[in-house]
């Protein structure tokens, strides 16, 4: 018996041996070869009978990583959601609720993120594992800074050089001041950042922490090209170009980089080499979809192409920008309402929390007074009251801050109209609930960017609100109004036939004419060019809310063809 034990035990640590070396191999390929990585993973499923503890967890984080590299964050998700309940141990459910937040942040489901990133959080006291410390804190500060929470996302990065606080320098250490120096970069403190650089490229050199000690070369000469010394950063860009293209993982601060030298070449007057960077930086954020860098590869490319006098395609460059500035635009807002409430329902709990510990307080002072005497009885009256009054004060403050919560999801922070968003689910509601004719306007201003131009976007700014409050002074009540892009405005009027429609656009029109524009030393007159279309009862050119404003933006470009300053009817 002690003989077949003994071989029992051997021919076990035997297959452990071998599954480790398995999940090793599988681990090393990951970076540089995902789909083969799943691919062999599917192979050892069947082997799973004969996994350790240890090993079924190592098998289960390379799969959600695997799917999280081909960038199939929802099957990743709905994975993790399904295995994490049988993950008893601490360190390796932190490093599933990673997976989790990372894949909700990809599929731009933010107050999911936040959930998991918190929950992960609260477990760090908890952790023994220094990896599953190291990873907790980057999810964090990576989350954080797609919020630009910079400031929380700094104190993280502060966090992670203490995990090594008992040892030499190690990974945490590279990997915090790494991340110190980009977010003060992130923050537009170049001068603070540079003071980081030289230790924190010592720092990673020394423990062969080479790819890190790349990255962060990588974004300081960015920062010089940025700052205006052209010269200096294509001659450090290129060998850190030929660098980073050796590594697949670095494709984001590849784009950033070549998007950087297309811009400096740009600057220094070779046009042609800003071209061969500007297409490579354009055609690899395309293919990636990477929103933020291809909306600055295109802007770079909008200016190349202008210098070289190529109008037509500067033009398509920098309709493509506007468009993904704007689409920007809506994620950021996205993100910074998820954000607020999150950090709103964080605040809620606690709140409820002290109330109910007050709530248990009164109730062990009323039993005590119980016993004593009825003569006290007022006294409880009056601590009951007491606490209902702050229950009330908590109540009215909890729903106050929801409606100031609400309505600046709905406003333009600038005009104080209503958002895009706002007015295209309003707009349509009516449209769809409409018992009458309903009109829209839309109203583009006449060379705003000349503006702009001129006299600096806080005059055009100025300009933006003015035109808002001069409208808004001449509209009905229930009139929806609202900015739609950039200086593009809408109105949608219910219960207005094409006649009332008309006479509001042109006294709109006029309102916009008569803006006081010498106060501010702008040396010519403001107009508006708009386009009107109507939708009746029975109408059957035009069915939804989609062909309504396409026909009011037909008109409106009908207005411009035909001089601009002028009010276009759809017909």
């Amino acid at each position: 018996m002690l003989l077949i034990a003994f071989l029992h035990q051997y021919s076990q640590a035997g297959t452990d041996e071998k599954n480790d070396a398995l999940l090793k191999n599988v681990s090393r390929s990951l970076l540089n070869s995902p789909d083969e990585s799943l691919r062999k993973l599917d192979e050892l499923v069947l082997q799973q009978a004969t996994f350790s503890t240890e090993q079924k967890n190592k098998f289960l984080l390379l799969r959600a990583s695997a799917l999280g590299f081909l960038g199939k964050h929802r099957e990743r998700v709905e994975f993790v959601q399904s295995v994490i309940s049988d993950i008893s141990d601490i360190d390796y459910r932190a490093r599933f609720l990673y997976q989790l937040s990372d894949g909700y942040i990809n599929l731009g489901e933010y107050e999911n993120a936040l959930s998991y990133m918190n929950q992960s959080i609260v477990m760090l006291p908890g952790l023994k594992n220094k990896n599953a410390k190291i990873d907790v804190l980057q999810s964090a500060i990576t989350i954080l800074n797609s919020l630009r929470a910079y400031d929380e996302s700094m104190e993280y990065a502060r966090r992670l050089p203490e995990l090594d606080r008992d040892e030499l320098p190690g990974p945490a250490t590279c990997l915090g001041i790494g991340n110190q120096l980009e977010i003060n970069f992130l923050m537009g403190r170049s001068q603070k950042a540079n003071e980081l650089l030289n230790v924190a490229i010592t720092t990673c050199d020394a423990q062969g922490r080479f790819f890190i000690s790349l990255l962060i070369k990588t974004i300081a000469n960015i920062d010089v090209i940025e700052s205006g010394n052209y010269a200096l950063g294509i001659k450090a860009g290129i060998p850190l170009l030929e660098e980073l293209k050796k590594n697949s993982q670095s494709s984001g601060y590849l784009i950033q980089l070549e998007t950087a030298l297309a811009k400096a070449y740009l600057k220094t007057g070779d046009t042609q080499q800003a071209e061969s960077y500007g297409v490579q930086a354009y055609t690899r954020a395309k293919k990636e979809n990477v929103v933020l860098l291809l909306e600055k590869a295109s802007e770079i490319m909008a200016d190349i192409k202008r210098s070289q006098g190529q109008y037509f395609s500067a033009l398509e460059y920098a309709d493509t920008a506007l468009t993904l500035k704007n689409k920007l635009l809506d994620q950021q807002l996205q993100k910074n309402l998820a954000y607020q409430r999150v950090k709103f329902e964080i605040q809620d709990k606690a709140n409820q929390m002290v109330l109910l510990e007050q709530k248990n307080k009164i109730l062990d002072v009323e039993k005590k007074l119980e016993k004593k005497s009825n003569q006290n009885l007022l006294l409880i009256i009056v601590l009951v009251l007491c606490f209902i009054c702050v229950l009330g004060v908590w109540l009215w403050k909890v729903i106050r801050q929801k409606n100031i919560f609400q309505r600046h999801a709905e406003l333009d922070g600038l005009t104080q109209i209503s958002n895009r968003s706002h007015f295209m689910s309003s707009a349509e509601a009516g449209v769809k609930h409409r018992t009458a004719a309903v009109s829209l306007i839309l109203f583009d201003m006449d060379f705003f960017k000349n503006v702009n131009d001129s006299f600096g976007h806080p005059t055009g700014d100025w300009v933006l609100k003015s035109v808002s409050q001069a409208v808004a002074g001449v509209l009905r009540k229930g009139d929806v109004f609202g900015r739609i892009g950039g200086e593009e405005f809408a109105i949608f009027l219910p219960a207005a036939e094409q006649e009332i429609g008309l006479q509001l656009a042109e006294r709109c029109r006029h309102a916009i004419t008569m803006i006081d524009v010498e106060s501010r030393g702008i040396r010519c007159p403001l107009s508006a060019s708009f386009g009107l279309a109507t939708m009746t009862m029975n109408t059957n050119d035009i069915t939804n809310f989609q062909e309504l404003m396409q026909a009011a933006d037909k008109a409106l470009y009908q207005s411009k063809a035909d001089g601009r300053n002028r009010v276009s009817v759809f017909s």
